[in-house]
């Protein structure tokens, strides 16, 4: 009996020690943030498209995927794959994103997600799935194609939404948007007070809500009748408003970035949710030089 337990704890012992070197050599660490500052002097010709434009543009595409692929004169070319949220990775994004990536032979490769890297190999993704992030990083790293962020910095967004809110609005937005997800809708304080020390370190946010208290003090100010937000699910109030904003801030550090690499000559693949890649086709084709789309204003209108 000693003997049959001991070659089990050493099977056992053997196959988990297989599974974490084959993870060990399927990890693509994360890749590299741009400085925001490094593209402040872009100016950007056009606003994103709202909402209902970004409607209209993906009806008149057809739905998912929306491939922007510019040209431009000189060396520098972009496809800008904008995704679908896929896990699956039997779904035919898959496919077209490997195919287009084989096609295009990038110099530089730009996902969505800023501190995480990610695994992969048939293994890890018949049990977590392939996100399009992972993805990339798998062709990049298969490749040995440089990684780098589609985010600003988490401080560079920060800052830019100080610019239009409070301290206490934008750390309060930080905080909820990862906690109302990973909660789920169920209370977790182990959870809130992990996550509303990392989202509030960072300059700007510092001290702004020491503690959970803290929290229900500004909740029950500005949202008297919203219910307890440990067990939230929405964005109300002036959290949906810094929601567009973000959204915003990221949208345009993303076009300035994308069409900074194209001009210096790279050839640049970049996936991520077709919401942005719409969002910011107007800016990309008018700093790219490229024909405007079918509902592009004049600048600066």
């Amino acid at each position: 009996m000693k003997r049959i337990l001991l070659r089990s704890l050493v099977a056992a012992t053997l196959v988990t020690a297989a599974f974490f070197v084959y993870a060990w050599l399927h990890h693509s660490s994360a890749g590299a943030v741009w400085p925001s500052s490094e593209l402040s002097v872009i100016e950007l010709p056009h606003r994103l498209r709202t909402g209902a434009e970004h409607d209209s543009a993906l009806a008149r595409n057809g739905g998912n995927p929306y491939v922007l692929a510019i040209d431009p004169a000189g060396d520098g070319e972009l496809l800008y794959y904008g995704a679908s949220h896929e896990t699956d990775p039997r779904h035919p994004q898959v496919a077209d994103i490997t195919s287009r990536w084989e096609a295009f032979r990038p110099t530089i490769a730009l996902y969505e997600g800023r501190s995480r890297g990610y695994f992969y190999g048939s293994l890890i993704e018949a049990i977590g799935g392939l996100p399009e992030p992972a993805l990339v990083h798998k062709l990049a790293r298969r490749d040995d194609v440089p990684l780098v962020s589609l985010e600003p910095a988490y401080a560079d967004e920060v800052a830019g939404l100080l610019d239009e809110f409070t301290a206490e609005q934008v750390a309060l937005y930080f905080f909820l948007r990862v906690y109302t997800s990973e909660a789920g809708g169920t209370a977790n304080e182990d959870l809130a007070l992990d996550l509303l020390a990392k989202r509030t370190d960072v300059d700007g946010l510092r001290g702004t809500f020491p503690t959970l208290a803290d929290v229900d003090r500004a909740w029950t100010r500005d949202f008297p009748a919203d219910g307890d937000w440990r067990t939230l699910q929405g964005e109300p109030g002036y959290l949906a408003d810094v929601a567009v904003a973000s959204r915003r801030v990221r949208g345009e550090h993303m076009a300035r970035l994308l069409s900074h690499l194209v001009r210096r000559g790279e050839r640049v693949f970049a996936v991520v949710g077709s919401g942005n890649v719409i969002r910011q086709e107007w800016n990309l084709r008018a700093l790219l030089g490229v024909g405007p789309a079918w509902d592009q204003p004049d600048p600066g209108s």
